[in-house]
């Protein structure tokens, strides 16, 4: 029976990325996905990014250009107009890995109550060379609040349109630096995290990124999860536990140590059936 891939709404955000957004875009559509709906967002650049869009105008469903408030106004502006069953968005500076929306898809459609994933925490370098790739760790409601949060990366989750209308259908643009966090805090609500063990986009590194950034993102972050303990009411034990004690910043292994059971909850990871790749390629090449 063939697979019947889903269709992947991605959008890319952009303002002023001409010096990378080219190599996003054909990161994109590099990956000859079949049912591919690409977005593009962009805020109003003046630095000739649009002009490099133009010439790739017909791989993409809509292209959105204007003024916003922010990197969270521009991906709802562009989800506002998607139409695909599975969701995510990439920034104009970084990329998919090869293959990585077949293995996205794929999962999808091999795995009907899959709620949400993640792929390998990959970096690039300005000249697109590797620089890590880690397991990603599995992640959940409970570790949210005991803030082990770090990381779930952005460029490599996808979600089901399902997961995104129940948890409100929007990014939160009152925030400035953890709106992907606090996306992920909500999602947590109603399904962990299931990590995958493949290469899926990558984060770039470059020149001009602030350092002090981080300790803002976890500033904000940490203020967006002391609002949810304060609504959570803790029906068992273990969030409890995880409640009565101070909120901090913790790493995997600092929370482990403070709360033993929070193993116990980390959703399984998702092992890759031989079929994958045989699928996939049956589907791509129309065999």
């Amino acid at each position: 029976m063939e697979m019947t891939l889903p269709k992947i709404s991605l959008v890319i955000p952009n303002l002023n990325c001409a010096g990378f957004i080219e190599d996003t875009i054909k990161s994109v559509l590099d990956q000859s996905y079949p049912n591919l709906e690409l977005i593009l967002s962009d805020g109003g650049s003046t630095d000739g990014s649009l002009d490099i869009v133009a010439r790739y105008r017909d791989a993409f469903a809509h292209i959105i250009s204007g003024p916003d408030t922010g990197q969270a106004n521009a991906v709802n502006k562009g989800f506002a107009l998607a139409t695909g069953d599975v969701m995510g968005w990439i920034n104009s500076d970084d990329v998919l890995m090869p293959g990585g929306l077949g293995i996205v898809g794929s999962l999808f459609a091999l795995n009907p109550d899959l709620p949400w994933l993640t792929g390998k925490m990959t970096s690039i370098d300005e000249n697109g060379q590797v620089l890590n790739s880690h397991r990603p760790r599995p992640v959940s409601h409970a570790r949210f609040l005991a803030g082990d949060y770090q990381w779930i990366q952005q460029e490599s989750t996808y979600w089901r349109r399902a997961l995104w209308d129940r948890t409100g259908g929007g990014l939160d643009e009152s925030l400035r630096l953890a709106v992907d966090g606090e996306l992920w805090l909500r999602f947590s609500r109603h399904a962990g995290l299931v990590p995958v063990h493949e290469q899926i986009g990558a984060f770039r590194f470059r020149k001009g990124q602030r350092s002090e950034a981080m300790d803002a993102y976890h500033a904000e972050m940490l203020q967006v999860i002391d609002r949810e303990r304060q609504q959570d009411v803790g029906t068992d034990d273990l969030t409890r536990q995880i409640l009565e004690a101070p909120l901090s910043l913790r790493s995997r292994k600092e929370a482990d140590l403070t709360f033993p059971n929070l193993r116990r909850h980390d959703p399984k990871s998702l092992k890759r059936p031989q079929l994958w790749r045989h699928k996939l390629r049956r589907r791509l090449h129309g065999v």
